[in-house]
């Protein structure tokens, strides 16, 4: 569907899918470590392709994020955040990620939350919930 747009075909190799978890925090909570046990739950969602990715993570991002300007240290200025172009870039960011069959763990700062999205590439292999990927056309 979108495979002439992958910067990458290494998720395709070893058969990967992605298990993605979203979860609210307080803000005085650390983040979540434990790798393995999103490996061992139940995915809120579970990806096919890098395209689902990028897309399940923007929609999640979209919900939460606030458009704003920032100061940007390096460049001394100040940087719109959360505004269309901003999200355009996270999207292809994040595409290109898990278009080399890599996970994606970010989170959306709200004024007292924070939002994780978890996304763990998964192969068929190592997919303890048996919901492996389709065979890659």
């Amino acid at each position: 569907m979108h495979d002439a747009m992958l910067p990458s075909d290494e998720w395709q190799s070893p058969r990967v899918h992605w298990h993605a978890f979203a979860e609210i925090r307080d803000r005085c909570t650390p983040p979540p470590r434990d790798r393995a046990g999103y490996r061992r739950r139940e995915p809120d969602e579970v990806l096919r392709d890098p395209w689902a990715v990028a897309s399940w993570i923007d929609g999640q991002t979209r919900q939460h994020v606030t458009r704003r300007e920032v100061w940007a240290a390096h460049g001394r200025e100040w940087v719109a955040i959360g505004d269309e172009d901003d999200l355009e870039h996270l999207r292809h960011e994040n595409f290109g990620i898990a278009s080399r069959g890599d996970s994606i763990h970010t989170d959306i700062y709200t004024d007292s939350t924070h939002h994780d999205l978890i996304v763990e590439a998964v192969t068929n292999d190592h997919c303890p919930l048996g919901c492996a990927a389709e065979t890659a056309s």
